[in-house]
């Protein structure tokens, strides 16, 4: 009886150890499962973050836009001091392009000059406005500007002024660039403006009419946006210069292509008839009637509904070739006549 007794308690015994591994072991197996998919998920976790490399690009680039914005920016004061515009450069920055402006005077006490830059985001241009210009050794004239081309950047022009000691630029872009304004000092009486534009890497120009590229005699016209889509005709300009009148209306509208349909071509009584057939709004028609340029050229301005009407006469009894073009940044439409 006490043999049996033993051997059942035996028993007994190495089947609670069996029992115990077993659990054991499968308590072991069940956590080496849900270690696995936690090390799986770590490593998931760590392929989806930015790498050092890309952390540090991105700071970079963040950085290097700090305090760009849209906001009007002056710079210096007013002052009867002169001064010279003594150069006009431009080079690639990372992650934007930059535009410096020397400017000195020689005359004794002479402050800061003043310096500005204006957003005209409806013409896609960063005006920048210099005054108290006496003397201009820059390369850059009204026919000889600064071409960029990169990131909805497209260069920078010279514009005309009212006055002979201003000096206007547009820098052009096509797309939601910001810019950025310093200035600091080159020695006595010497600074350097900086105007640096962030390119827009993402921004694809949209494909516009630009209107001719010879001049001619024939019909020329322009396919462009409409009143629907907010076309409008906001200021005018001329120039007179190597026998060529340019008359460059600026233009807008609420789309990508800022260039609103245009037709010219000659009357029978020798007249040049520029027309924009749909024009949600026309700013120069209620300026006056009439605008004088340059060697005889008068412009007739009139408005019926949404069509404006532009009347060139006094180019003579003998018609003279013309071109009717436009451009982006800034966005104006050009009629040009070969006098």
């Amino acid at each position: 009886m006490k043999k049996r007794l033993y051997i059942y308690i035996l028993v007994l015994i190495v089947s609670s150890v069996l029992l115990s591994g077993c659990t054991k072991k499968e308590t072991q197996e069940g956590d080496t499962s849900k270690t696995d998919t936690e090390v799986s998920e770590e490593e998931n976790k760590e392929e989806e973050e930015p790498t050092e490399e890309e952390k540090e690009e991105n700071t970079e680039e963040s950085s290097n836009l700090e305090g760009f914005g849209k906001e009007k920016v002056v710079l210096g004061q007013k002052s009867e001091f002169e001064y010279t515009l003594d150069r006009i450069e431009a080079k690639e920055g990372s992650g934007y392009h930059e535009f410096t402006f020397k400017i000195s005077s020689s005359q004794e006490g002479a402050v800061i000059p003043l310096f500005t830059v204006t957003p005209m985001l409806s013409n896609g241009v960063f005006r920048v406005s210099l005054t108290n210009i006496f003397d201009d050794n820059s390369t850059v004239t009204h026919s000889k500007g600064i071409v960029v081309n990169k990131g909805a950047v497209t260069g920078l022009t010279r514009i005309v002024t009212d006055s002979d000691t201003t000096r206007g630029y547009n820098i052009g872009i096509q797309s939601s660039n910001l810019f950025k304004v310093d200035v600091t000092e080159e020695g006595s009486g010497t600074w350097i403006f900086s105007v640096k534009v962030s390119y827009d890497t993402n921004y694809n120009a949209p494909e516009i009419d630009l209107g001719s590229t010879k001049f001619s005699l024939d019909p020329q016209k322009i396919e462009g946006v409409t009143s629907v889509q907010g076309a409008k005709i906001t200021d005018y300009s001329y120039i007179y210069s190597g026998g060529i009148l340019k008359f460059s209306l600026e233009v807008a509208s609420g789309t990508s292509n800022p260039i609103p349909s245009v037709e010219a071509q000659y009357s029978e009584e020798g007249l040049l008839v520029v027309i924009f057939p749909s024009l949600e709004q026309d700013k120069v028609s209620k300026w006056g009637s009439t605008i004088n340029l340059p060697a005889g050229i008068k412009v007739e301005v009139s408005r019926v509904g949404e069509k404006s009407m532009y009347l060139f006469s006094g180019i003579g009894s003998q018609l003279k070739p013309f071109k009717l073009s436009a451009s982006q940044s800034p966005n104006v439409v050009n009629i040009e006549i070969d006098l």
